[in-house]
């Protein structure tokens, strides 16, 4: 842990002393000494044309840039009606201050029958509820991809596999033209990484979604919004890859691509096979009866992963577009000879009491399939939009588990026959949703947002157990074990969003309703006396509201709040039991309530790149994971319950720093605290923790096409759930080289390489004193291959999955 802590701070700290205040700055008038706001300022090197930066005047026209790489440039500038405006400033070195004064551009003199006045957007734009990157027209996208575009946007951070965070938070949602991407962890990445940016307009980034989304969830969004295009013909890629850990994985996958004048048509299947090794250490203090049991179980997982989509998109006129997506996937996750050793022993003397030999098998088949039909019109230029979409999914899972147990003494010789446990669980989810949303504008600084969303799911879970002993023929059937669970619920949606842009101020506002109707029945196969059901009818309110200041130049002020909800995951509410061991098992909670969350951010933004956060939350009725026990029995399980509160506090800085011309780094930083209150059953469970956090990456562009990436992260450890837990993280290493003209990619990277991202977690209130520790096949050594055909120049397929979005992330898998 000493090498790992040493190593990611000097790979994070050398950067950041590095960095030196060198700057640029002029101020653009027109023919009449007039200020030209929002410019188009481009920056690029005087050697080759190669695009380093991008930036915009302000509303005064003045240009003030900062953080420039060391090296040698020119620099071109672009208005509507003028002529361009180009000039070499020569070397800018790591203290360089670079005053062009004023610029004056000409009138272009091309002569036009007819005047369309258009106008120009800056290259970043800082709106109250996301931060918007103007990619259309802009030698930025030139040759790059789309990740390529999103390794450059504000407080966006892709590492060396392709995952994306957003102030330094995983979990990030991709969206293409509002539709949230069913494409998910490498096949997204490759989407991503194969997808000309020169097809996309715009770039919408929030980390705190507004009201027009649903109201689960605080995830940040990415939205990729896609350019028209005319371009006709078809292209694709093809990708593979194999990597080596405790055992081996590999993955493949096929992208293809057709449009012509009406249509655009668009598939990609990928396969993924991983083998991984889990290990989990579990040790569980009874002082009060003076003993330790203690437990070490080894998963050998292996599991295959299928996915297909495709889709077609219908451009009725310029005003309307038709389209239809269907995804699946069949995939399969199999356990053999997985063992758990129990070993109670006397907590004084570390003499052995008894011992317990867990084998178990497990076979778990899990399909899923979902339609998404659209409709997009547009009614005028002004962009006055109506959006529809209809979504049907379904997940079927089926899961079977054999256990063999066998009992041993203190002699370590056995004190019993062995007893033999399968359980069958299934498990049927449908769903269902229609949602519209309308887009009118009122002028150029204000406009209006409406829709509205329904949505229903039906689930249906079966579990059965049977039991012998060894030596009987047959299993019984176990009618007190056995339970089926089934569960409705309907959500009804609309929301209200207006905004506008005062001088220097900025405002949003939004009020979203849902309303929710839920119905759960537990139906016992023993005694349908004992059958109980629920029934749950309410509905929330949830505002959000952002304002922004421009103070000057270099600073920029926000406050955002929102209300927002967290409802149980399916499987959370369903009260099956699931063995690990005979004494540790998982079971459900049907009466499960949702958690709801208010939040403040009080935001600061530094000449545009530099950007720092406060944020406060309160939530009421956490959903948190317990570990409760029988004493007597000396049995110990998981599940969920709703405390009274938790409270968050967090402080984050995003720092972009471009070292060198060669060498760019990425380097977010996070203190948080979180405080949890509540009572389990008599007990007051009262916990607290800090963590500080940082994620640093630093890409460097070699010779050749050789591309170099170093990245680590590192935590402190905190308060997750009840549970407190230890330091850890990773560092890991990756080089990309392009060949066959570009078309085609080569890469090897390095995960984990320190072996240090699984940390230790420990609960203790009331009578109970749980350490745990697991340990997953994370030290991952990886070689991929990229090949891309076709005509690049057509615009990518529009994948989409909204309507089920938040429905669809409460499904859970065993694996």
């Amino acid at each position: 842990m000493k090498t790992f802590i040493l190593s990611t701070f000097m790979a994070i700290i050398t950067p950041i002393l590095a960095f030196a205040d060198n700057g640029l700055s002029a101020k653009i008038r027109d023919e009449k000494n007039q200020p030209v706001p929002f410019a188009s300022v481009i920056l690029r090197k005087a050697s080759d044309s190669t695009l380093v930066k991008g930036f915009i005047t302000d509303e005064n026209g003045e240009l003030k840039a900062a953080a420039i790489p060391q090296g040698n440039y020119t620099l071109k500038i672009q208005f509507t009606g003028y002529k361009a405006f180009t000039k070499n400033i020569g070397e800018v070195n790591a203290n360089t201050q670079i005053d062009l004064g004023v610029i004056a551009l000409e009138p272009a003199t091309t002569e036009l029958t007819e005047v369309i006045v258009k106008a120009t957007k800056p290259f970043i734009e800082k709106q109250l509820d996301k931060t918007v990157v103007n990619v259309e027209n802009s030698v930025m996208a030139a040759g790059n991809s789309a990740m390529e575009v999103l390794e450059r946007s504000p407080g966006v951070i892709v590492d060396k596999d392709g995952n994306i965070s957003l102030r330094g938070k995983q979990g990030v949602k991709v969206m293409i033209d509002g539709k949230v991407s069913y494409l998910s962890g490498n096949d997204l990445s490759n989407f991503l990484r194969n997808l000309s940016a020169d097809q996309i307009s715009q770039l919408e980034i929030m980390t705190n979604p507004s009201s027009k989304y649903d109201a689960a969830g605080t995830a940040g969004i990415i939205n990729i919004k896609m350019k028209k295009n005319a371009n006709m013909g078809m292209n694709g890629s093809v990708n593979g890859s194999i990597g080596q850990g405790v055992y081996t994985r590999s993955s493949a996958g096929l992208n293809l691509n057709y449009r012509n004048k009406g249509w655009n048509v668009f598939g990609n299947a990928s396969y993924f096979g991983r083998n991984n090794l889990q290990h989990n250490d579990i040790t569980r203090y009874f002082r009060a009866q003076n003993e330790v049991w203690s437990s070490s179980t080894d998963l050998p997982f292996k599991g295959t992963y299928t996915n297909l989509k495709a889709g077609a998109d219908w451009t009725v006129n310029e005003k309307t577009t038709l389209g239809v997506l269907f995804s699946g996937g069949l995939n399969q996750t199999t356990l053999n000879n997985g063992l758990n050793q129990s070993i109670q022993r006397n907590l004084s003397t570390n003499a052995i009491m008894s011992k317990l030999d867990t084998y178990n098998s497990m076979d778990n088949p899990f399909h899923n399939f979902a339609n998404n039909f659209n409709l997009k019109h547009t009614f005028d230029s002004t962009g006055k939009e109506l959006t529809v979409d209809l979504d049907y999914a379904r997940f079927v899972d089926k899961n079977q588990n054999d256990y063999l147990t066998q009992w041993y003494g203190s002699e370590l010789t056995k004190i019993k026959n062995d007893s033999l446990l399968r359980t069958g669980a299934r498990s049927f989810i449908n769903q269902y949703s229609l949602k519209s949303d309308f887009v009118l504008p009122i002028s150029k600084t204000s406009k209006w947002g409406m829709g509205v969303k329904s949505s229903y799911v039906k689930t249906d879970n079966d579990l059965q157990f049977r039991g012998k002993t060894a030596g009987e023929e047959n299993y019984t059937f176990l009618y007190k074990q056995s339970n089926r669970f089934m569960y409705e619920e309907q959500i009804h949606a609309a929301y209200l969003n207006t905004e506008r842009k005062i001088g220097k101020w900025s405002y949003q506002i939004g009020l979203r309703g849902e309303w929710t109707i839920a119905d759960g029945k537990s139906m016992a196969y023993e005694n349908a006396a004992t059958d109980s059901s629920f029934h749950r009818d309410y509905k929330q309110l949830f505002p959000s509201a952002f304002l922004q200041y421009e103070v000057n130049k270099n600073h920029t002020l926000g406050l955002n709040y929102s209300r927002r909800i967290n409802r149980p995951g399916y499987s959370d509410l369903n009260p099956f039991v699931f063995f690990l061991d005979n004494y540790t098992y998982q079971v459900g909670n049907p009466m499960l309530m949702p958690q709801l969350t208010n939040s403040f951010e009080l935001t600061h933004t530094f000449k545009g790149a530099f950007n720092s956060t406060f944020g406060y939350s309160h939530t009421n009725d956490v959903i948190t994971q317990l570990l409760r026990q029988d004493t007597e029995a000396r049995k110990t399980y998981q599940t969920s319950a709703n405390l009274a509160q938790r409270t968050s506090y967090s402080l984050s800085f995003s720092l972009p720093i471009p070292v060198t011309k060669w060498w760019t780094s990425n380097t977010d930083i996070q203190l948080n605290r979180n405080e949890l209150v509540g009572k389990v059953d008599d007990a007051q469970l009262n916990q607290s923790g800090n963590m500080f956090y940082i994620n640093s990456n630093h890409t460097f562009t070699l010779n050749n096409g050789f591309k170099l990436e170093m990245g680590g992260q590192f935590f402190s450890g905190g308060l997750e759930q009840a549970f407190n837990f230890g330091p850890g993280g990773s560092l890991n290493l990756g080089i990309q080289k392009s060949i066959l003209n570009k078309k085609g990619t080569i890469s090897l990277n390095a995960n984990d390489i320190l072996y240090t991202r699984n940390p230790k977690a420990f609960i203790k209130y009331g009578d109970i004193d749980i350490t745990v520790k697991n340990r997953n096949d994370t030290r991952v050594i990886r070689f991929n291959f990229t090949y891309r055909f076709g005509n690049t120049a057509i615009k990518g397929a529009r994948s989409r999955n909204t309507g089920l979005d938040d429905e669809k992330g409460r499904v859970k898998t065993a694996n």
